[in-house]
């Protein structure tokens, strides 16, 4: 199984010179919050865009953005604040994912990083109370959030799992943060709890307002939706006649 990490030749030295880069990713999975909070992070950070994740059955899609071409699976770098970012634009099939994962510890580790902070969401069926989030480290990492943790009972499913996984097997300390959210919906929200808290982590400044504003776009959206196929509905119903 082929899954190779394509970093372009002029950022090979510059990840040497640091030892204490923090990893962050998530999937494309409940409320899109994984991949909308780390595409959100490259923007506000103006991170740079340093290579690819080729994978043998990758989805065969691309696309253009401000920094270049978008593509499945991309790294990112903001040197100064320390982070190796993965935008994962798809899901990697199912077969492909054990590979995938391992591929990415192994070149984490390559290169010295200390941590991985994981973005997912949670069903919020299971919200309780006014929590905004639950979360769940790896048995080797120090952190601890005030928020309640990931708990006996709930499931963790996809690559985001196996990625975890991965990490608790290979002891590099990594911590996962699950955002309540709709698991069907687009959620810029959720990815603001995300962020938030990264910003708490790590001592940084990014303004999730562009988020929250999206978020409220999205819901009006859905509204009007909702209405027009209602009247759609309607319109379609047998009239009476006189």
């Amino acid at each position: 199984m082929s899954v190779d990490i394509v970093v372009d030749s002029i950022y090979l030295e510059k990840l040497k010179l640091r030892n204490d880069w923090i990893f962050i990713t998530g999937f494309p999975g409940f409320g899109y919050v994984g991949t909308i909070a780390t595409r959100y992070l490259v923007t506000q950070l103006r991170a740079e865009k340093i290579g690819n994740i080729i994978t043998k059955y990758m989805p065969d899609f691309i696309a253009v953005e401000d920094y270049g071409i978008l593509t499945p699976y991309e790294l990112f770098m903001s040197y100064d604040n320390k982070l190796l970012i993965l935008v994962n634009n798809a899901t990697p099939v199912n077969i492909e994912r054990v590979v995938f994962a391992k591929t990415i510890v192994k070149w984490a580790k390559s290169l010295g990083v200390k941590e991985f902070i994981l973005a997912g969401g949670l069903n919020s069926r299971f919200k309780e109370g006014n929590e905004r989030l639950r979360w769940v480290k790896t048995s080797v990492s120090s952190r601890e959030l005030p928020e309640p943790k990931f708990h006996k009972g709930l499931y963790v499913v996809g690559p985001l799992a196996i990625l975890f996984l991965t990490l608790e097997v290979e002891k590099v300390p990594a911590v996962m943060i699950l955002p309540y959210t709709e698991p069907d919906r687009f959620d810029p929200k959720a990815a603001a709890v995300f962020i938030e808290k990264v910003n708490e982590l790590l001592g940084l400044n990014i303004d999730v307002q562009g988020l929250i504003e999206y978020s409220k776009a999205v819901e009006e959206a859905e509204v009007l939706l909702s209405e027009t196929l209602k009247n759609v509905e309607e319109d379609r119903r047998p009239k009476p006649y006189i």
